[in-house]
């Protein structure tokens, strides 16, 4: 079955600023887009709670925010880890008679 994001996408590609990727086909946020333009249909709240995590997801698919952090937290612990096993390993405490 189609899914309500595939059919929105394949109705109203036009809405958005040109709806279609870099080489030809729909955008790579435009799913996102059109889940949050069809949660906004629905709005209620006039402070945007309702569909607070489909502006997320959409902004998240634009920016990349939450991806670079979390590479960057990946980046920083393995640097922690490298310089932490750099330390621990120079002399003393190995190979002798036990």
């Amino acid at each position: 079955e189609e899914t309500s994001k595939a059919r929105f996408a394949r109705r109203n590609t036009g809405t958005m600023a040109s709806g279609f990727g870099l080489r030809g086909g729909i955008g790579r946020c435009y799913p996102f887009f059109a889940d949050y333009k069809e949660c906004l249909k629905e709005e209620t709240s006039k402070d945007g709670v309702v569909c607070f995590m489909q502006r997320e997801d959409y902004f998240e698919c634009l920016h990349n925010r939450r991806e670079f952090t979390m590479v960057k937290m990946v980046n920083d612990q393995a640097a922690k880890l490298e310089k932490e096993k750099g330390e621990g390993s120079g002399g003393g405490g190995g190979g002798g008679d036990h």
